[in-house]
């Protein structure tokens, strides 16, 4: 398995460590949902079997990339 690890800086200087799979397809991974949305919408982090974040895409500054984990 292999996880894609991300930073959400929100507009009040909080940060957010998020993490998906790297398998999923392009359009459905973290950073091309936020790029795709308006600034009215919500972007969910998460999934079912974990807990979920809703983060109105207005409170997100920017998104950045990390580290690559295999196991």
């Amino acid at each position: 398995m292999c996880l894609q690890e991300y930073k959400i800086y929100l507009i009040n200087g909080h940060v957010i460590k998020a993490a998906e799979e790297c398998l999923i397809p392009e359009e459905k991974r973290l950073h091309n949902r936020f790029r795709n949305s308006k600034i009215d919408d919500v972007l969910t982090v998460g999934s079912e079997e974990t807990n979920r974040a809703f983060i109105p895409v207005r409170n997100i500054l920017y998104i950045s990339t990390g580290d690559r984990i295999h196991w």
